[in-house]
Protein backbone atom coordinates (compact mmCIF):
# COMPACT_ATOMS: atom_id res chain seq x y z
CA UNK A 1 0.00 0.00 0.00
CA UNK A 2 2.78 2.40 0.96
CA UNK A 3 4.63 1.51 -2.23
CA UNK A 4 1.60 2.41 -4.34
CA UNK A 5 1.15 5.66 -2.43
CA UNK A 6 4.75 6.63 -3.14
CA UNK A 7 4.25 5.96 -6.85
CA UNK A 8 1.14 8.16 -6.88
CA UNK A 9 3.01 10.96 -5.10
CA UNK A 10 5.84 10.75 -7.65
CA UNK A 11 3.31 11.00 -10.49
CA UNK A 12 1.63 13.98 -8.82
CA UNK A 13 5.02 15.60 -8.32
CA UNK A 14 5.77 15.24 -12.03
CA UNK A 15 2.42 16.81 -12.97
CA UNK A 16 3.17 19.79 -10.71
CA UNK A 17 6.58 20.08 -12.36
CA UNK A 18 4.91 20.14 -15.78
CA UNK A 19 2.52 22.86 -14.57
CA UNK A 20 5.54 24.90 -13.52
CA UNK A 21 7.06 24.42 -16.99
CA UNK A 22 3.82 25.86 -18.40
CA UNK A 23 4.36 28.92 -16.18
CA UNK A 24 7.68 29.51 -17.91
CA UNK A 25 6.50 28.47 -21.39
CA UNK A 26 2.78 29.38 -21.65
CA UNK A 27 2.11 27.34 -24.83
CA UNK A 28 3.48 23.80 -25.05
CA UNK A 29 3.16 20.69 -27.13
CA UNK A 30 3.80 17.28 -25.61
CA UNK A 31 7.13 17.07 -27.42
CA UNK A 32 8.22 20.43 -26.00
CA UNK A 33 7.13 19.42 -22.49
CA UNK A 34 9.19 16.24 -22.88
CA UNK A 35 12.23 18.26 -23.91
CA UNK A 36 11.94 20.78 -21.05
CA UNK A 37 11.14 18.19 -18.35
CA UNK A 38 13.35 15.27 -19.36
CA UNK A 39 10.44 12.86 -18.72
CA UNK A 40 9.56 9.98 -21.02
CA UNK A 41 6.85 10.50 -23.62
CA UNK A 42 4.70 7.94 -21.78
CA UNK A 43 4.89 10.06 -18.60
CA UNK A 44 4.11 13.21 -20.59
CA UNK A 45 1.09 11.66 -22.31
CA UNK A 46 -0.33 10.32 -19.03
CA UNK A 47 0.24 13.65 -17.25
CA UNK A 48 -1.29 15.69 -20.07
CA UNK A 49 -4.36 13.43 -20.07
CA UNK A 50 -4.95 13.94 -16.33
CA UNK A 51 -4.25 17.68 -16.49
CA UNK A 52 -6.65 18.05 -19.42
CA UNK A 53 -9.40 15.94 -17.82
CA UNK A 54 -9.22 17.99 -14.61
CA UNK A 55 -9.35 21.25 -16.55
CA UNK A 56 -5.88 22.40 -15.53
CA UNK A 57 -4.74 22.67 -19.16
CA UNK A 58 -6.81 23.44 -22.26
CA UNK A 59 -6.10 23.21 -26.01
CA UNK A 60 -4.80 26.35 -27.69
CA UNK A 61 -3.12 27.53 -30.89
CA UNK A 62 0.64 27.18 -31.28
CA UNK A 63 3.40 27.66 -33.81
CA UNK A 64 3.61 24.62 -36.07
CA UNK A 65 6.76 23.32 -37.72
CA UNK A 66 7.00 23.79 -41.46
CA UNK A 67 7.31 20.03 -42.02
CA UNK A 68 6.06 16.93 -40.28
CA UNK A 69 3.00 16.01 -38.34
CA UNK A 70 1.00 18.86 -36.81
CA UNK A 71 1.31 19.14 -33.04
CA UNK A 72 -1.44 19.78 -30.50
CA UNK A 73 -0.74 22.70 -28.18
CA UNK A 74 -1.97 23.36 -24.66
CA UNK A 75 -1.92 26.19 -22.14
CA UNK A 76 -2.90 26.58 -18.50
CA UNK A 77 -6.53 27.32 -17.67
CA UNK A 78 -5.74 30.34 -15.50
CA UNK A 79 -9.20 30.57 -13.94
CA UNK A 80 -9.39 26.92 -12.87
CA UNK A 81 -7.93 27.59 -9.42
CA UNK A 82 -7.61 31.10 -7.97
CA UNK A 83 -6.34 32.57 -4.71
CA UNK A 84 -7.40 35.75 -2.92
CA UNK A 85 -4.74 37.89 -1.25
CA UNK A 86 -5.55 40.69 1.19
CA UNK A 87 -3.27 43.20 2.88
CA UNK A 88 -3.35 46.76 4.21
CA UNK A 89 -1.30 49.55 5.67
CA UNK A 90 -2.14 52.94 7.12
CA UNK A 91 -2.86 54.25 3.61
CA UNK A 92 -5.02 51.63 1.88
CA UNK A 93 -6.48 48.14 1.68
CA UNK A 94 -5.23 46.01 -1.21
CA UNK A 95 -6.68 42.81 -2.70
CA UNK A 96 -5.42 40.54 -5.48
CA UNK A 97 -6.78 37.51 -7.30
CA UNK A 98 -3.91 35.30 -8.45
CA UNK A 99 -4.17 32.17 -10.59
CA UNK A 100 -2.39 28.93 -9.71
CA UNK A 101 -0.35 29.82 -12.81
CA UNK A 102 1.02 32.81 -10.79
CA UNK A 103 -0.77 35.26 -13.08
CA UNK A 104 -2.50 38.23 -11.41
CA UNK A 105 -6.09 38.16 -12.70
CA UNK A 106 -7.53 41.12 -10.80
CA UNK A 107 -6.68 43.59 -8.07
CA UNK A 108 -8.24 46.48 -6.18
CA UNK A 109 -7.08 49.26 -3.88
CA UNK A 110 -9.04 51.65 -1.71
CA UNK A 111 -7.60 54.48 0.33
CA UNK A 112 -8.32 54.64 4.06
CA UNK A 113 -7.56 57.00 6.91
CA UNK A 114 -4.93 55.87 9.41
CA UNK A 115 -7.50 56.69 12.14
CA UNK A 116 -10.26 54.52 10.62
CA UNK A 117 -12.43 52.78 13.22
CA UNK A 118 -12.61 48.99 13.55
CA UNK A 119 -16.21 49.03 12.33
CA UNK A 120 -15.44 51.10 9.24
CA UNK A 121 -12.28 49.08 8.56
CA UNK A 122 -14.40 45.90 8.59
CA UNK A 123 -16.95 47.40 6.21
CA UNK A 124 -14.33 48.66 3.75
CA UNK A 125 -12.38 45.39 3.75
CA UNK A 126 -15.51 43.32 3.02
CA UNK A 127 -16.48 45.78 0.30
CA UNK A 128 -13.06 45.43 -1.34
CA UNK A 129 -13.27 41.64 -1.23
CA UNK A 130 -16.68 41.73 -2.92
CA UNK A 131 -15.39 44.18 -5.53
CA UNK A 132 -12.38 42.09 -6.58
CA UNK A 133 -14.42 38.86 -6.68
CA UNK A 134 -17.12 40.54 -8.78
CA UNK A 135 -14.64 41.23 -11.59
CA UNK A 136 -15.26 37.67 -12.84
CA UNK A 137 -18.09 35.35 -11.68
CA UNK A 138 -15.82 32.28 -11.80
CA UNK A 139 -13.53 33.68 -9.10
CA UNK A 140 -15.95 32.85 -6.28
CA UNK A 141 -16.64 29.33 -7.60
CA UNK A 142 -12.97 28.53 -8.21
CA UNK A 143 -11.55 30.13 -5.07
CA UNK A 144 -9.11 27.69 -3.44
CA UNK A 145 -7.81 29.71 -0.48
CA UNK A 146 -7.67 33.18 1.07
CA UNK A 147 -4.41 34.68 2.30
CA UNK A 148 -4.46 37.61 4.71
CA UNK A 149 -1.08 39.23 5.31
CA UNK A 150 -0.87 41.89 7.99
CA UNK A 151 1.62 44.52 9.22
CA UNK A 152 2.47 44.87 12.89
CA UNK A 153 2.44 42.13 15.51
CA UNK A 154 0.12 39.46 14.11
CA UNK A 155 -0.77 36.14 15.72
CA UNK A 156 -0.59 34.10 12.51
CA UNK A 157 -2.09 31.00 14.13
CA UNK A 158 -5.30 32.71 15.29
CA UNK A 159 -5.42 35.62 12.85
CA UNK A 160 -5.48 38.31 15.55
CA UNK A 161 -3.59 41.60 15.23
CA UNK A 162 -1.94 42.19 18.58
CA UNK A 163 -0.77 45.69 17.62
CA UNK A 164 0.18 47.92 14.70
CA UNK A 165 1.91 51.13 15.78
CA UNK A 166 0.62 53.21 12.84
CA UNK A 167 -3.01 52.16 13.52
CA UNK A 168 -3.25 51.50 17.29
CA UNK A 169 -7.06 51.45 17.19
CA UNK A 170 -6.93 48.09 15.37
CA UNK A 171 -5.39 46.37 18.40
CA UNK A 172 -6.84 42.84 18.80
CA UNK A 173 -8.67 43.01 15.47
CA UNK A 174 -9.84 39.46 14.67
CA UNK A 175 -9.18 38.78 10.98
CA UNK A 176 -9.98 35.10 11.43
CA UNK A 177 -13.49 35.82 12.65
CA UNK A 178 -14.08 38.26 9.78
CA UNK A 179 -12.82 35.99 7.02
CA UNK A 180 -14.18 32.72 8.41
CA UNK A 181 -17.65 34.28 8.41
CA UNK A 182 -17.15 35.54 4.86
CA UNK A 183 -15.63 32.27 3.57
CA UNK A 184 -16.95 29.48 5.85
CA UNK A 185 -15.81 26.61 3.59
CA UNK A 186 -12.53 28.04 2.32
CA UNK A 187 -8.98 27.59 3.62
CA UNK A 188 -7.71 30.78 5.25
CA UNK A 189 -4.03 31.55 5.79
CA UNK A 190 -2.50 34.35 7.86
CA UNK A 191 0.98 35.77 7.53
CA UNK A 192 3.07 38.83 8.26
CA UNK A 193 3.68 41.41 5.54
CA UNK A 194 7.43 40.88 5.43
CA UNK A 195 6.94 37.10 4.94
CA UNK A 196 4.63 37.72 1.99
CA UNK A 197 7.01 40.30 0.58
CA UNK A 198 9.83 37.76 0.73
CA UNK A 199 7.60 35.20 -1.04
CA UNK A 200 6.98 37.80 -3.75
CA UNK A 201 10.70 38.50 -4.12
CA UNK A 202 11.60 34.80 -4.33
CA UNK A 203 8.92 34.14 -6.95
CA UNK A 204 9.62 37.14 -9.17
CA UNK A 205 13.42 37.36 -9.16
CA UNK A 206 16.36 35.00 -9.55
CA UNK A 207 18.30 36.07 -6.46
CA UNK A 208 17.74 32.70 -4.77
CA UNK A 209 19.42 31.07 -7.76
CA UNK A 210 22.40 33.43 -7.52
CA UNK A 211 22.89 33.52 -3.75
CA UNK A 212 22.58 30.93 -0.97
CA UNK A 213 22.24 33.29 2.01
CA UNK A 214 19.96 36.28 1.48
CA UNK A 215 18.99 38.92 4.03
CA UNK A 216 15.97 41.12 3.33
CA UNK A 217 15.59 44.30 5.38
CA UNK A 218 12.22 46.07 5.20
CA UNK A 219 11.74 49.59 6.61
CA UNK A 220 8.23 51.01 6.36
CA UNK A 221 6.91 51.81 9.84
CA UNK A 222 10.11 50.44 11.38
CA UNK A 223 12.79 47.98 10.33
CA UNK A 224 12.61 44.20 10.28
CA UNK A 225 14.86 41.54 8.78
CA UNK A 226 14.10 38.28 7.01
CA UNK A 227 16.55 35.46 6.26
CA UNK A 228 16.53 33.11 3.28
CA UNK A 229 18.79 30.10 2.86
CA UNK A 230 18.89 28.21 -0.45
CA UNK A 231 15.45 29.47 -1.46
CA UNK A 232 13.72 28.70 1.86
CA UNK A 233 12.58 31.33 4.35
CA UNK A 234 14.44 30.64 7.60
CA UNK A 235 13.13 33.60 9.60
CA UNK A 236 10.65 36.11 8.26
CA UNK A 237 10.57 38.74 11.02
CA UNK A 238 13.74 39.51 12.88
CA UNK A 239 13.34 42.64 15.02
CA UNK A 240 16.36 44.65 13.92
CA UNK A 241 14.59 47.74 15.31
CA UNK A 242 15.24 46.54 18.86
CA UNK A 243 19.01 46.35 18.59
CA UNK A 244 20.58 48.81 21.03
CA UNK A 245 22.43 51.51 19.06
CA UNK A 246 22.80 54.34 21.58
CA UNK A 247 23.63 54.70 25.28
CA UNK A 248 21.15 57.52 25.99
CA UNK A 249 17.98 57.01 28.06
CA UNK A 250 15.52 57.20 25.15
CA UNK A 251 12.92 54.63 26.23
CA UNK A 252 11.65 52.11 23.66
CA UNK A 253 8.24 50.39 23.74
CA UNK A 254 10.07 47.07 24.15
CA UNK A 255 11.21 48.09 27.65
CA UNK A 256 14.84 48.85 26.87
CA UNK A 257 16.47 52.17 25.98
CA UNK A 258 18.52 53.31 23.00
CA UNK A 259 16.90 50.89 20.50
CA UNK A 260 17.13 51.58 16.77
CA UNK A 261 13.35 52.16 16.59
CA UNK A 262 13.76 55.21 18.83
CA UNK A 263 15.69 56.95 16.05
CA UNK A 264 15.11 55.13 12.74
CA UNK A 265 11.34 54.62 12.41
CA UNK A 266 8.35 56.45 11.00
CA UNK A 267 7.22 57.47 14.49
CA UNK A 268 10.67 58.85 15.33
CA UNK A 269 10.76 60.83 12.08
CA UNK A 270 7.29 62.31 12.69
CA UNK A 271 8.43 63.45 16.15
CA UNK A 272 11.50 65.03 14.55
CA UNK A 273 9.33 67.05 12.15
CA UNK A 274 6.98 68.04 15.00
CA UNK A 275 9.90 69.33 17.05
CA UNK A 276 10.91 71.51 14.09
CA UNK A 277 7.31 72.65 13.40
CA UNK A 278 7.75 71.17 9.92
CA UNK A 279 4.61 69.02 9.77
CA UNK A 280 0.88 69.70 9.62
CA UNK A 281 -1.53 68.01 12.00
CA UNK A 282 -2.75 64.63 10.68
CA UNK A 283 -0.27 64.72 7.76
CA UNK A 284 -0.62 61.57 5.64
CA UNK A 285 2.15 58.99 5.42
CA UNK A 286 3.15 59.73 1.81
CA UNK A 287 3.44 63.45 2.49
CA UNK A 288 5.61 62.80 5.55
CA UNK A 289 7.99 60.60 3.56
CA UNK A 290 8.14 63.23 0.78
CA UNK A 291 8.86 66.01 3.28
CA UNK A 292 11.60 63.98 4.95
CA UNK A 293 13.20 63.30 1.58
CA UNK A 294 13.03 66.99 0.71
CA UNK A 295 14.66 68.00 4.01
CA UNK A 296 17.37 65.38 3.57
CA UNK A 297 18.05 66.35 -0.06
CA UNK A 298 18.20 70.06 0.76
CA UNK A 299 20.18 69.43 3.97
CA UNK A 300 17.71 71.41 6.10
CA UNK A 301 19.41 72.56 9.29
CA UNK A 302 18.13 70.78 12.39
CA UNK A 303 16.55 67.96 10.37
CA UNK A 304 19.23 66.70 7.98
CA UNK A 305 21.73 66.02 10.75
CA UNK A 306 19.25 63.95 12.76
CA UNK A 307 18.09 62.01 9.70
CA UNK A 308 21.71 61.26 8.88
CA UNK A 309 22.40 60.19 12.49
CA UNK A 310 19.37 57.88 12.34
CA UNK A 311 20.77 56.24 9.21
CA UNK A 312 24.14 55.92 10.93
CA UNK A 313 22.43 54.09 13.82
CA UNK A 314 20.70 51.84 11.29
CA UNK A 315 24.04 51.17 9.59
CA UNK A 316 25.55 50.08 12.89
CA UNK A 317 22.65 47.68 13.56
CA UNK A 318 22.89 46.37 9.99
CA UNK A 319 26.61 45.73 10.44
CA UNK A 320 25.91 43.71 13.61
CA UNK A 321 23.26 41.59 11.88
CA UNK A 322 25.48 41.11 8.82
CA UNK A 323 28.36 39.90 10.97
CA UNK A 324 26.07 37.42 12.73
CA UNK A 325 24.33 35.96 9.66
CA UNK A 326 27.04 36.45 7.01
CA UNK A 327 24.69 36.89 4.03
CA UNK A 328 25.83 36.74 0.42
CA UNK A 329 23.22 39.32 -0.58
CA UNK A 330 21.39 42.09 1.30
CA UNK A 331 18.16 43.51 -0.15
CA UNK A 332 16.85 46.77 1.30
CA UNK A 333 13.25 47.78 0.66
CA UNK A 334 10.73 50.19 2.18
CA UNK A 335 9.73 53.84 2.20
CA UNK A 336 12.06 54.87 5.03
CA UNK A 337 15.06 54.06 2.83
CA UNK A 338 13.63 56.22 0.03
CA UNK A 339 14.14 59.27 2.25
CA UNK A 340 17.88 58.93 1.58
CA UNK A 341 17.82 58.92 -2.26
CA UNK A 342 20.66 56.37 -2.59
CA UNK A 343 20.47 54.48 0.71
CA UNK A 344 23.06 51.86 -0.22
CA UNK A 345 25.72 54.49 -0.92
CA UNK A 346 24.91 56.44 2.27
CA UNK A 347 24.93 53.28 4.43
CA UNK A 348 28.26 52.27 2.92
CA UNK A 349 29.73 55.67 3.87
CA UNK A 350 28.53 55.28 7.47
CA UNK A 351 29.78 51.71 7.79
CA UNK A 352 33.21 52.65 6.48
CA UNK A 353 33.26 55.36 9.13
CA UNK A 354 32.10 52.95 11.87
CA UNK A 355 34.08 49.91 10.83
CA UNK A 356 37.78 50.33 10.17
CA UNK A 357 38.42 47.16 8.21
CA UNK A 358 41.43 45.24 9.49
CA UNK A 359 40.92 42.41 7.03
CA UNK A 360 39.88 39.85 9.66
CA UNK A 361 36.10 40.35 9.62
CA UNK A 362 34.90 40.34 6.00
CA UNK A 363 31.16 39.57 6.23
CA UNK A 364 30.00 43.04 5.21
CA UNK A 365 32.64 43.47 2.51
CA UNK A 366 31.68 40.14 0.89
CA UNK A 367 27.92 40.83 0.81
CA UNK A 368 26.35 42.57 -2.18
CA UNK A 369 23.78 45.13 -1.02
CA UNK A 370 21.02 46.58 -3.22
CA UNK A 371 17.85 48.64 -2.76
CA UNK A 372 14.58 47.72 -4.45
CA UNK A 373 11.29 49.61 -4.22
CA UNK A 374 8.52 47.05 -3.56
CA UNK A 375 5.02 48.47 -3.21
CA UNK A 376 2.42 47.18 -0.75
CA UNK A 377 0.14 45.82 -3.49
CA UNK A 378 2.91 43.30 -4.30
CA UNK A 379 2.51 41.90 -0.79
CA UNK A 380 -1.11 40.86 -1.52
CA UNK A 381 0.31 39.05 -4.56
CA UNK A 382 3.05 37.51 -2.39
CA UNK A 383 0.68 35.86 0.09
CA UNK A 384 -1.11 34.20 -2.85
CA UNK A 385 2.24 32.92 -4.11
CA UNK A 386 2.86 31.38 -0.67
CA UNK A 387 -0.44 29.52 -0.90
CA UNK A 388 0.23 28.42 -4.46
CA UNK A 389 3.59 27.04 -3.40
CA UNK A 390 1.87 25.06 -0.62
CA UNK A 391 -0.52 23.51 -3.16
CA UNK A 392 1.67 23.29 -6.27
CA UNK A 393 5.21 23.02 -4.94
CA UNK A 394 7.24 20.07 -6.19
CA UNK A 395 10.66 18.46 -5.83
CA UNK A 396 12.74 18.86 -8.96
Amino acid sequence: MAHGEKINKRKENKRKHIVDIFRQHPVLSKAEAKRYSGYSMDTIMTSFKILKNTGIIVPTEGKQKEKGRKALFYTLNHEKQVYLGITFNQKAIYTSIVSFSNKVLAKTKVGISSSISKEEFTRVMLQQIDEVLSKNPVFTNNLVAVGCTVPGDIDTRNGILRSYTLMPQLKDFNFNELLSTKFPNTRIFFDHNISSMISYILSTSDINQRYDRIMVVSARAASAVGLIYKGAIVNSRGEIGHIKVCDDNHQCICGRSGCLDCYFSYEAFVKLLQQQNAIDENECYDNVIAKLNNHYTNRTEGIFEKLDTALKFFSEALLDVTNVFSPDYILLTGDLFEIYNDPVAQIDIHIKDLFHDTGYITMYKRALMEFQSIKTESIAHGVCLSLIKQDWGYSA
